[in-house]
């Protein structure tokens, strides 16, 4: 599990962490969180999750594939 790939996905659709901000209702502060720990991504609420994928427009699944995944490829 790669600890980036929700900023890689974020930083590939060329999304601030502010936008994603302002998409989402979560705060900044919050996002640079998840994109720093993994961890304390996965405990956040599913309904945390899913906001955060339908705003990049990705499944959940797809901000937690392993290091072998293809999506950034």
């Amino acid at each position: 599990m790669t600890k980036s790939t929700l900023r890689e996905i974020r930083i590939a659709q060329k999304i601030t962490q502010h936008q994603l901000s302002e998409m989402t209702g979560i705060s900044v502060r919050t996002i640079a969180r998840y994109e720093k720990d993994i961890q304390t991504f996965r405990r956040a609420k599913y309904e945390t999750l899913r906001g955060i994928a339908q705003a990049l427009t990705v499944s959940v699944d797809d901000i937690f594939l392993d290091d072998g995944s293809d999506f950034m490829k």
